[in-house]
């Protein structure tokens, strides 16, 4: 089964009678159950009776009254995809909204309908696989005696399974942030959050489709898209497992970018967590130097030169010297982890 042929309960949550007009003709005709409320208070009613699987929500009323709203969704379901659908006029309060709380998808009115049509293609796919998940979690359960090994077993199949590329790149960039955390001299806990977030980095990626994943040349607009969505798609799964609290950050900001540039919250400089920006580094230099099917790895010297040029920018400038310094003097240990993880 795909998520083509499964039956999906979509909630809009909007007083704007252009948004309700456009979504109406998206789902007009459609195998999916669309229902329209025009308040917080009704949909509210409605989540505590019904599941649904996406709940659309135009930011047309206030911050604080969203920020309850979403609340409120949780309480009642921890599952639920939630897209939130904004203007320029409110676009650093989304932001805001999307950084702290547990958000799937974000949609500008600003931006062509077609990135809209994308993101809930995108969003019912990874639904699919989700369930898909919970179904092999069910599975392992009796065979580890902690839902923590079960879970760390199920993530490592679904990385393995949906790209062979992603595995080696998963573990590479663990090893190469624990090389950063201890240079910091980070305590074992913290390098054990570390580890586990940056093994899982780009589990968002089960929602990715294959032929974007593996594409031999440049991304299409509407390509980069899907691969954007991935960091939060990837922290929705692991948000209702209190055991993974603290890797969540990870998950869903490391392509957030020191200048404030990268995604999805925009997060500038010491605001995105140390965490983060340890791994932005590392997963960034193994893209630089794995071959791909589009391109060779990058030479050492070009590597280094590109995080010289980007330092202050895209990375964090102290992690990034403390990592150049490592790979002046402990390349040794850069290779033997290539070499391993391959």
């Amino acid at each position: 089964m795909t998520y083509e042929n499964k039956e999906y309960n979509i909630l809009v949550v909007s007083n704007e009678k252009r948004i309700v007009n456009k979504l109406s003709i998206l789902f007009e005709n459609s195998k999916y159950h669309f229902e329209l409320v025009r308040d917080a208070l009704s949909a509210i009613n409605n989540i505590n009776s019904k599941n649904y699987d996406l709940i659309m929500i135009n930011f047309d009323f206030p911050k604080d009254l969203l920020e309850l709203f979403i609340k409120k969704i949780r309480y009642f379901d921890a599952f639920a995809y939630i897209m939130l659908i904004f203007d320029n006029s409110n676009n650093l309060d989304a932001l805001d909204i999307i950084k702290n709380y547990d958000i799937q998808a974000y949609y500008n009115k600003n931006e062509d309908f077609s990135i809209l049509v994308t993101l809930t293609e995108l969003i019912l796919n990874s639904i699919y696989e989700f369930t898909r998940i919970n179904l092999q979690l069910d599975s392992y359960s009796s065979d580890y005696k902690s839902p923590y090994l079960t879970t760390i077993q199920v993530l490592r199949n679904i990385v393995e399974y949906k790209d062979t590329y992603t595995i080696g790149h998963s573990f590479r960039v663990s090893k190469y942030s624990l090389l950063i955390g201890r240079h910091l001299g980070l305590s074992r806990t913290v390098l054990k959050t570390l580890k586990i977030g940056s093994m899982f980095h780009d589990i968002g990626k089960i929602s990715t489709p294959n032929k974007v994943l593996i594409k031999n040349g440049p991304l299409t607009p509407i390509e980069y898209l899907q691969i954007k969505a991935h960091p939060l798609i990837g922290s929705h799964i692991l948000y209702p497992i209190a055991l993974y609290s603290k890797i969540i950050p990870i998950i869903k900001f490391h392509h957030e970018r020191y200048d404030g540039n990268g995604y999805p919250a925009k997060l500038k400089g010491e605001d995105i967590p140390l965490l983060v920006r340890i791994v932005t580094i590392a997963d960034t230099f193994d893209a630089m130097t794995s071959k791909r099917t589009y391109r060779d790895a990058l030479p050492l010297d070009v590597v280094i030169s590109e995080f010289e040029k980007n330092k202050g920018t895209q990375f964090d400038p102290e992690l990034t010297d403390i990592f150049l310094d490592i790979l002046k003097n402990e390349y040794p240990k850069i290779k033997r982890i290539q070499n391993k993880y391959k």
